[in-house]
């Protein structure tokens, strides 16, 4: 009982990432639970030879009665309620420890139990490992959230994970079916600089309150974004010169180029751009309609002239349409502080 409560995955997870005694039981018992019909085979063998030669043992040295009630009152205690209730709390202990016992049970009982298993092999399979969907997989990272009962009193609630490292997982799990036209803000909600503007005392102290990496320019409409200012180097700059903006815009070392997709980029293939480091904030260009198929027989879109905005912050702390914005929104400007490091390639 306590070799077959537990499977290959569980094992697998309690050897590479359980406690130092649990790594230890968990390599003991691996190889044994692998084998698994093997192990079950032998174990039910066993396990019918002592219950079969208990009765018949007690019929020979006392009444047939009181050989009865004696073999199932101990086959009930001792071999069916007591087990179940000691190897359901410490079955990995226990199948550690009587692990030698089993392999010698094995040998014994192997020109039986091996066709058997095999048997079951060709008709069951061999892997019994647990395989945790996606849906599976977040219900099981929101229990081990903040604000989750335990009933495992050896529970250490240092190990209980945060909302934000929660949302985090969560979000990573969605991500597979997620593009970027489900994680943009809209370009109204952005703050942005005219490319008529100048930054001076008043401009300046903008910018530092809203606390932003990066602020987009625009030409005229919002939604003709042209470049990207980069807040920290602008330091660099005296607010009492009034420095017009296009002027700055014109220099790599105060600006970028702004970065457009279309809206249904996945979101993984958007991560891995923005990992490269040369942007971490897109425009998104909305499809509106197909105009025509192109010469290679791509389809060719009218672009909206509404472009959201998406950060790399977007696709990580995304929870059931709710978007937790950092650079753009009302998060710490200390995660985007992390992220231009990142950039950089300080950290």
């Amino acid at each position: 009982m306590g070799l077959l409560s537990l499977d290959t995955t569980t094992l697998t997870v309690l050897r590479d990432g359980g406690t130092d005694k649990e790594r230890k039981y968990a390599k003991r018992i691996l190889p044994l639970v692998s084998r698994h019909h093997l192990l079950l085979v032998t174990l039910l063998l066993t396990n019918a030879v002592a219950v079969e030669s208990m009765p018949i043992f007690l019929d020979r040295v006392s009444d047939p009665l009181i050989a009865i009630v004696v073999s199932v009152t101990a086959i009930l205690l001792f071999g069916e309620v007591i087990p179940q209730a000691v190897c359901t709390r410490h079955g990995l202990a226990i199948g550690a420890v009587l692990s030698p016992l089993v392999y010698m049970l094995m040998g014994l009982l192997f020109i039986i139990s091996w066709p058997l298993s095999k048997l079951l092999d060709c008709i069951l399979g061999e892997d019994h490992g647990t395989f945790y969907r996606r849906g599976q997989l977040k219900v099981l990272v929101d229990m081990h959230g903040p604000g989750k009962a335990h009933k495992n009193g050896e529970h250490d609630k240092d190990e209980q994970l945060t909302i934000d490292e929660v949302l985090i997982i969560k979000g990573a799990l969605d991500m597979k079916f997620k593009t970027a036209g489900t994680a943009m803000i809209s370009i109204s909600d952005v703050y942005m600089i005219s490319l008529e503007a100048k930054l001076d005392h008043e401009t300046m102290t903008h910018i530092i309150t809203r606390g932003h990496s990066r602020i987009p320019v625009y030409a005229g409409d919002r939604s003709n974004v042209i470049g990207l200012l980069l807040t920290k180097t602008l330091i660099k700059l005296s607010p009492a010169d009034a420095t017009p903006v296009a002027q700055v815009l014109q220099s790599r070392a105060y600006a970028r180029p702004a970065m457009f997709v279309d809206e249904d980029m996945p979101l993984f293939d958007l991560l891995n751009l923005f990992r490269t480091g040369k942007s971490h904030l897109a425009m998104v260009q909305k499809k509106t309609g197909l105009l025509h198929s192109g010469a290679s027989g791509d389809s060719v879109y009218r672009q909206d002239d509404t472009k959201p905005l998406l950060t790399i912050e977007d696709e990580l702390y995304e929870d059931n349409g709710d978007y937790y914005v950092t650079l753009h929104g009302r998060l710490s400007a200390e995660f985007a502080a992390v992220l231009d490091s990142l950039s950089m390639g300080y950290l």
